[in-house]
């Protein structure tokens, strides 16, 4: 919920710790989720280096491994925080914190391309997809890209 809240947050958010305290507004603000989400907000207000902020947060994650939420999530606010508005620099931290490398990678360009802009993403990022996806999903592998940004937009879009 956090995650999916974040994504839509950023559609509309100013900045991405606007979406951050968006998304914190859909889970208990008592829970350890939410607590790990507030602390890394607050090591990056202190201005902590990422590679300290990481190390605070992998101690003070240890041992739930590397599947877990909240530890991911972490990694991802950190991500997210210290990318400071660059797209390649979001995810390349994002994935560099580790864990679950895919899912927190895909779901910072998802929140830093959706608040940057699609003219903001480098070519060299987006030329290699060649406007298609590759899924599993039946009826979606060889889908273009495009298509389905149009679907979405048709289905967001309000009809009178």
């Amino acid at each position: 919920m956090w995650a999916a809240a974040l994504i839509a947050a950023a559609f509309t958010a100013p900045t991405v710790r606007d979406a951050l305290d968006t998304a914190l507004g859909v889970i208990p603000a008592s829970s350890w989720l939410a607590r790990t989400v507030r602390r890394v907000m607050t090591l990056h207000e202190t201005r902590l280096p990422w590679e300290e902020t990481l190390a605070t947060l992998t101690a003070q994650t240890a041992g739930l491994g590397w599947i877990h939420t909240v530890p991911n999530a972490a990694v991802l606010t950190a991500g997210l925080l210290y990318g400071d508005g660059d797209f390649t620099r979001t995810i390349a931290l994002t994935v560099r914190g580790g864990l679950d490398t895919d899912s927190n990678g895909a779901t910072a360009g998802s929140v830093a391309g959706v608040l940057t802009g699609a003219a903001a993403i480098p070519a060299q990022r987006t030329d290699p997809l060649e406007d298609t996806v590759r899924s599993a999903v039946f009826g979606f592998d060889g889908v273009r890209i495009s298509a389905l940004a149009e679907r979405t937009l048709r289905l967001a879009t309000p009809r009178p």
